[in-house]
């Protein structure tokens, strides 16, 4: 059975690989090694040729957990080194190799597997962490999930800014603008939806009299012409959702379509961990979900971001989560104040939207730090979140 390398194990072999390639780097360029090819090694040390290859085309390789795969195992470099000092190499000189080959040694009985085994769970690993890779399997699912449904987007944009609010009643206020660019869609797909952002605290929904909605607004200057036909109904709760009708959109056509709403909070004794989420609902080529956050509210919290599975533990604390995060995770960044720094890959128009926002509610975009999370070809149903820890 292959063993699963951890991070802390392939730090492990990192730092042993380092060793052996230091401490065989310095031997190849010594005077007993030095421009002597692996077939004239072998004679001269009467060791394998291969041995003498595998080691002497160290010298062109990189340092890193691949140069364990590469190497001869742990007996063939213990044959070579005292083959060295059997034909003159002074002891000394070759310490530190030994160190290194023993260190490499108690690495494998560490983990309890042989060389050829540690081989097939670097692969493993490498396979399942390299971001390219990994790209490539999202494409793939995009793709997948772009012909089931009937939809996908170019780009899925969340933005929203929370500031303390002093009216009675309510203590949070919050504007947001949801919406794609490039949503295409088939005839006979179910209507697109366009839902605000769900914000949970202490582990619940904030909903019911918490949460006071204003009706959505269309964006029009950043909505294709003519509009998308849109309806307004109500998704659980009164002025949810927009609705567009891909039936009146011809088929695969790309058009633009965001939202505006305001909404006020009232959210008695806070919890110190909140969480803010946007769900993948459409298969989308990139996602960019930013929150700005007033600076007073900024300053009380640590902010980060995540990536989850779309399900009912959405709802569970932090320390269950683990069940339901990806391994390929998003981009999280602190954009910084005002919102000229928001500019995105994903879409031209993200910083112009970005200042619309802020102007169409009459707040002041200076008083706001952004943070962002971003993610290419996202896993089609996951969640992105924004959690916010009292410091």
């Amino acid at each position: 059975m292959t063993i699963i390398l951890t991070e802390n194990m392939i730090n492990d072999a990192d730092v042993v690989a380092n060793s052996l390639h230091e401490a065989f780097t310095k031997l190849l360029q010594g005077p007993d090694l030095k421009g002597r090819r692996a077939a004239t090694l072998a004679t001269q040390l009467d060791v394998g040729r291969m041995t003498c290859q595998r080691i002497t085309r160290l010298g062109k390789q990189s340092p890193g957990p691949r140069l364990l795969a590469e190497l001869p195992g742990v007996a063939g470099l213990r044959q070579f080194l005292a083959a060295m000092e059997r034909t003159g190499t002074p002891a000394g000189e070759l310490s530190d190799a030994r160190t290194a080959v023993e260190d490499f040694a108690g690495f494998l009985g560490s983990l309890d597997i042989t060389q050829t085994a540690f081989t097939s769970a670097l692969l493993l690993h490498e396979t399942g962490s390299d971001p390219q890779r990994l790209r490539q399997q999202r494409n793939q699912l995009f793709e997948a999930a772009s012909m089931v449904t009937g939809q996908s987007a170019d780009a899925t944009i969340s933005m929203m800014a929370i500031r303390p609010n002093e009216n009675p009643g309510f203590n949070f206020d919050q504007i947001v603008v949801r919406g794609y660019a490039g949503m295409r869609a088939s005839g006979s797909a179910m209507p697109i939806r366009l839902p605000i952002n769900m914000a949970y605290s202490d582990y619940r929904n904030v909903t019911g009299d918490e949460a006071r909605r204003q009706p959505q607004e269309l964006v029009e200057a950043f909505c294709s012409t003519p509009l998308p036909s849109i309806d307004s109904r109500i998704i659980k709760e009164e002025n949810l959702a927009h609705i567009v009708d891909p039936g009146h959109i011809p088929t695969g056509e790309p058009f633009d379509c965001f939202a505006t709403q305001h909404s006020q909070w009232n959210i008695k004794s806070p919890h110190p961990h909140k969480a803010i989420w946007l769900y993948i609902d459409y298969p989308t080529r990139h996602c960019t979900f930013d929150l700005h956050l007033h600076h007073t509210m900024e300053a009380e919290n640590v902010l980060s971001g995540d990536c989850h599975l779309w399900g009912t533990s959405l709802l569970a604390p932090p320390e269950d989560l683990w069940m339901t995060r990806f391994a390929d995770q998003i981009s999280f960044t602190r954009l910084g104040a005002g919102a000229t720094c928001a500019e995105s890959a994903g879409y031209a128009r993200h910083q112009e939207l970005t200042a619309h926002m802020f102007e169409h509610h009459g707040w002041d975009a200076e008083e706001f730090i952004g943070f962002r999370c971003e993610m290419e070809l996202p896993v089609w149903r996951s969640g992105m979140c924004i959690i916010l820890e009292s410091k």
